[in-house]
């Protein structure tokens, strides 16, 4: 009876390896939780399994499993990966180092549990013990390709970019033309300021892959770090129409089979369906459009009550080869160009605006009026029929549309460069770094309390008045209260529960949605949507724009 259940548990794993083999993910993990279910103390399984499960996306669920192997068999290399993985998607670092030092209590010259640990020191901030380490790794693995490489990429990661350099450099000696080095290369180069040998490595790279979007991004970011803003653009919108291009038929099953490429939120879904309604009323011509709205109503009511709101899910499979040709994908792209006679209200104070801001204090001002109307229009036009809301994965229902994937359009070139002229002594000596724009579902929420690594913060709302339901809300919140200097991004940006207190008291502002209304800060100030009543319709979805300039670092000096 042993034997055969050994058989019996040997088949039911070759099944579960089949599945997987042909790109059916789910179904595998399926099977193998069942297989599990039925012998739960084989660790040969449950380490499969924690292994299914972190490819799959649930650290939490491969946790367990995988400490069970490790402290059945201290010495599983394999597993230990697996688990120092887990523990660094989830965030657990000191849980990571603890892995790796009794790892390397049983086993103290094994290399990759050396470098393992490191890694896990840098990811925890513990610079001191992670470079001793690096120190004390054996005088050969300076001639061990492989390790440079490892070494490089774990400092890279933890921001120590020279030491990184080194290592990528030693790498190069030892495998000229590795694509992969150069490229982080010189991306640690820039991150220096070395900009002309990055520009000069990231050239040489697209002569060989003039198609890699990746590279594309990346030149694009170099140029908006060398205040080259229209270069940047462009070499972003290169990067847009390879990344995000329509899928072909025969495309489509290869891409679903990566759980990634089929990550949504029921927000976007909704939000890409009333687009492609919007398009069709608009007579845009697209491909299959009657088509693709079926799909999309189809999938949308089959998940309704299924589906998580406000998170993140992976769209099942059936689903994804009915909608994933156009999910997150470029459909239609409305150019939009400068406007002849300027965009900015030719009958904006901006000498008012900047004494406002000036003699607020912490550095805050409104206008109203601040566009052309018919820079209003154009803006409307380009975010209601350009399919770039690719940013799907906001918990609390606003999707996003970001400078390095595609968001601008020669009339956000021409805005930036306009306001740069008209305020030179605030935004002269900072050059752009980032905008987007966001569009908000009217049945959820928008965005919590943060501030932004910037020096000034220009947002501006285009939606119109009337689809607003009460216009004393629908803005922003902006305290008067900086985030502490010394904080770091995570803490600034992402810590509502730290940060709401700041947007709680008196000392703020509340701004209400107006349409063409700008809102100017120093970007430090912590602030939060406010809460907001729009009506329903593609049409009267809440979209604001924002634009950084400068960088928090820099200060947020009123200059």
């Amino acid at each position: 009876m042993e034997t055969e259940a050994k058989t019996d548990l040997e088949a039911a794993v070759r099944e579960v390896l089949l599945l997987h083999g042909r790109g059916r993910g789910d179904e595998a993990l399926a099977r193998l939780r069942d297989v599990h279910a039925g012998c739960p103390d084989d660790l040969s399984v449950r380490y499969l399994l924690g292994g299914l499960e972190l490819e799959s996306g649930h650290p939490s669920q491969a946790r367990s499993h995988l400490e069970a192997v490790i402290a059945g068999r201290p010495t599983h290399g394999q597993a230990a990966a697996l688990l120092g993985s887990v523990y660094r998607q989830i965030g657990d670092d000191d849980a990571a180092v603890t892995l790796w030092r009794r790892f390397l209590a049983t086993s103290p010259e094994d290399i990759r549990g050396r470098l393992n640990l490191i890694e896990a020191l840098l990811h925890r901030g513990d610079l001191p013990e992670a470079a001793a380490r690096i120190r004390a790794l054996p005088d050969g693995i300076r001639d061990d390709a492989e390790v440079q490489l490892a070494l490089g990429l774990m400092l890279h990661a933890a921001g120590e970019y020279t030491a990184a350099v080194a290592h990528y450099r030693r790498r190069l000696e030892l495998h000229p033309g590795d694509s992969l080095v150069r490229r982080n290369l010189a991306a640690a180069l820039q991150a220096l300021g070395h900009l002309d040998d990055a520009q000069h490595l990231y050239e040489a790279l697209l002569d060989e892959s003039p198609d890699d979007a990746e590279l594309l991004r990346n030149m694009g970011t170099l140029r908006k770090d060398r205040d080259d803003l229209a270069g940047a653009l462009g070499f972003y919108a290169r990067a847009m129409h390879i990344r995000r291009r329509r899928l072909a038929p025969d495309e489509i099953a290869a891409a679903g089979r990566d759980p990634a490429a089929r990550e949504t939120t029921m927000h976007s879904l909704r939000l890409e369906h009333e687009q492609l309604q919007h398009l069709a009323g608009q007579d845009v011509r697209v491909d299959g459009l009657d088509r693709l709205l079926a799909a999309y109503q189809e999938v949308i009511s089959d998940l309704e009550g299924k589906a998580p709101e406000g998170r993140r899910f992976t769209l099942p499979m059936e689903h994804f080869e009915t909608v994933g040709e156009a999910m997150h994908r470029l459909v239609h792209l409305e150019p939009v160009d400068a406007l002849p006679g300027g965009a900015l209200n030719p009958d904006l104070d901006v000498a008012a605006l900047l004494v406002r801001y000036r003699d607020s204090g912490p550095g805050i001002a409104v206008a109203d009026n601040f566009l052309r109307p018919e820079a209003v229009s154009a803006l409307r036009r380009y975010l209601h029929l350009s399919t770039v809301w690719f940013g799907y994965g906001k918990a609390r229902g606003y999707c996003g549309s970001y400078m390095e994937d595609g968001f601008g359009c020669g009339l956000m070139l021409q805005i930036a460069n306009e306001l740069r002229a008209a305020m030179p002594e605030l935004l002269g000596p900072h050059h752009l770094n980032q905008m987007w724009a966001y569009i908000y579902d009217q049945r959820m929420q928008g965005i919590t309390a943060h501030a932004d690594p910037a020096a000034v913060n220009l947002n501006f709302w285009i939606t119109a008045d009337e689809a607003n339901l009460d216009p004393g809300s629908g803005g922003l919140i902006v305290s008067r209260r900086e985030a502490p200097r010394e904080w770091s991004f995570d803490e600034y940006n992402n810590r509502p529960e730290v940060l709401d207190p700041y947007v709680a008291g008196d000392d703020r502002l509340v701004v209400p949605h107006r349409c063409n209304r700008l809102v100017m800060f120093n970007s430090n100030l912590v602030h939060k949507t406010d809460d907001f009543s729009f009506q329903p319709g593609f049409t009267h979805r809440r979209i604001n724009v924002t634009m950084l300039f400068g960088w928090r670092q820099a200060g947020c000096e009123q200059s």
